[in-house]
């Protein structure tokens, strides 16, 4: 069996990570200063990045490891693993 590929980076992982705490940080610097476009924006975009930050982190952390198993399940038990695979 082989590791399951990804498409996503892990530059381009950290860069989503750090891009979504700074319009986190943005927003509510936006709000201290008393502007109302960034609090009326923030009810919707700061529960947006949350959940990406969660995503990218927790989640990945948390279930990364199912998709081995998945792709353990869809491996015929008869073959021999090839040099290099995971068994």
């Amino acid at each position: 069996m082989q590791k399951p590929g990804y498409n996503l980076t892990r530059q381009a992982f950290w860069l989503s990570f750090v891009l979504a705490w700074i319009v986190i940080g943005a927003l509510v610097v936006g709000g201290l200063r008393g502007s109302r476009e960034a609090v009326d924006l923030a009810g919707l975009t700061i529960p947006s990045m949350i959940a990406l930050i969660a995503a990218l982190l927790g989640i990945h952390r948390a279930f990364g490891s199912l998709d081995y198993r998945a792709a353990a399940t869809n491996m015929p038990r008869d073959q021999p693993a090839e040099e290099g695979e995971l068994r």
